[in-house]
């Protein structure tokens, strides 16, 4: 199978665009068979908790479909057995997640530039910037519970959840702006919380559910532009970490733009801890961005 037809800038899919951002890239490996993601919107090859014992031919076929498609970018989320053949192909760790799978054993996140442009920052001078901030702050106790109620969102939900996450993006990693689309997630079981002001959602958040692994990726943080600093969405984040708890999940992670402050000083404050980073890793915002991993142990 060819690669799949690639973006131009001027056509990036918007929230509410229902295009397909990646499609399924078979990968053959001696005794077994790995599905990928040819990521057509951020320009890379990625795969997730790949089910295979051998992670330097992994890391080679990933690196190979890379080339032959002309892409720049590897990534893998895998369990950290791996890590050290990835490393042996040419991946780099760039992040670990403790207890990522179900608890008991950890997740590598292990990238490769195949460019120069995809091996430095997208915004070095920014990130450094954060991460001063950060180790500023490291030491605040952290905040308590606010005094705001949120909702665990239902399907009804759905059209005002799309509509913010539209307003809010030019374009979007996701089709989190079609309803539809919100409206099947809800139903399925993965958790949205939303606020409401004068019975208006204004803000939202996720948790996008990694079911086999027991944990969660904290994700469409959205709160309206004249409303944000106000604390509406830790209150939200707080409720999601009590949604997986309900459910049994042992750990919640999240990816953060790297040069954005505030979602970063929010998870910190929220008791996640930094594992990492990714350089020039998604689409999402101005540009190809530079992506914190943060990670916490959900425990009661």
């Amino acid at each position: 199978m060819g690669a799949m037809r690639r973006f131009a800038t001027d056509d990036l899919p918007r929230p509410d665009d229902p295009r397909p951002r990646y499609e399924a890239l078979t990968v053959e490996l001696p005794g077994a068979v790995v599905i990928a993601r040819d990521d057509a919107y951020s320009l890379r090859i990625r795969c997730d908790h790949p089910a295979c014992d051998d992670g330097e031919a992994l890391g080679r076929a990933l690196i190979a479909a890379a080339r032959e498609r002309q892409i720049d970018r590897v990534l893998v989320f895998a369990d950290a057995a791996l890590q050290a053949g990835l490393e042996r192909a040419g991946l780099s760790c760039e992040a670990t997640i403790p207890g990522f799978y179900r608890g008991e054993r950890d997740c590598a996140v292990c990238g490769k530039a195949l460019s120069i442009q995809r091996a430095t920052l997208f915004d070095g001078e920014g990130v450094a910037r954060v991460q001063q901030l950060l180790l500023a702050k490291r030491d605040e106790p952290a905040k308590g519970r606010e005094v705001l109620t949120t909702e665990r969102a239902t399907v009804a939900d759905a059209p005002a959840i799309a509509a913010l996450v539209t307003q809010t993006f030019s374009h979007y990693p996701t089709p989190t702006g079609v309803p539809d689309v919100v409206a099947a997630q809800i139903r399925e079981g993965v958790p949205f919380r939303v606020f409401r002001d004068g019975g208006e959602i204004v803000a939202c958040s996720s948790a996008d559910l990694q079911r086999d692994a027991q944990s969660a990726e904290l994700t469409d943080c959205v709160t309206r532009p004249d409303l944000r600093g106000k604390g509406l969405m830790q209150a939200l984040l707080l409720g999601l970490m009590d949604d997986l708890r309900a459910l049994g999940y042992p750990t919640a992670f999240t990816l953060a733009r790297a040069r954005q402050a505030g979602m970063n000083l929010a998870f910190q404050r929220l008791g996640f801890a930094y594992r990492g980073l990714l350089p020039r890793s998604c689409r999402i915002g101005e540009g190809m961005e530079d992506i914190m991993v943060w990670s916490c142990a959900l425990s009661r």
